[in-house]
């Protein structure tokens, strides 16, 4: 198998010259791989966004985020999880040129299946430099899988350092 990134994103059908998107990484036995996004996915990301968020019961007294996930979406890159018949069971979405993470998602009933990991391992090949997100001081599940796959804390910075952390990947 060619290294990711040898391996090309788009390819053009020979007979009807249709561009396909081609998997970026998949997981055979758990059956998901990774993909850019298409509009067709835009329900299937806000559906996964919403399950994530719904654990977090400091973010139900905000909005529930949609329009910055619409914004993100059109503005910057994404690559979803997808898994035949479940459909989206993750994303994260990514500034390529800076490396910062605005959303990444995995459905709680698709974590510790390599998705979220798969993803940022991705966004790391597509990225121009390391990969940088902050995170919510009380989300313990995704700064012990940050702290898992080796990132490090950056110096507070910025209006949202009293409640969140700054990592960055190794």
């Amino acid at each position: 198998m060619r290294p990711l990134s040898q391996r090309p994103v788009w390819s053009k059908c020979k007979n009807c010259s249709m561009i396909l998107v081609m998997s970026l990484k998949s997981h055979r036995s758990a059956g998901w791989e990774i993909r850019p996004h298409s509009r067709e996915d835009r329900a299937g990301i806000a559906r996964v966004y919403r399950d994530c968020v719904n654990e977090y019961p400091w973010h139900l007294s905000r909005q529930d985020g949609s329009e910055s996930l619409e914004y993100a979406l059109c503005y910057t890159s994404c690559i979803v999880a997808e898994e035949a018949q479940a459909g989206i069971v993750g994303f994260m979405i990514f500034n390529s040129e800076t490396g910062f993470v605005s959303h990444i998602c995995v459905h709680p009933h698709w974590r510790f299946c390599g998705i979220g990991s798969g993803l940022l391992d991705v966004g790391k090949v597509l990225s121009t430099r390391p990969l940088q997100q902050q995170i919510d001081l009380r989300n313990r599940l995704g700064r012990a899988a940050c702290a898992a796959m080796g990132w490090s804390e950056l110096p507070p910075e910025g209006e949202n350092s009293g409640w969140q952390i700054r990592l960055i990947s190794p």
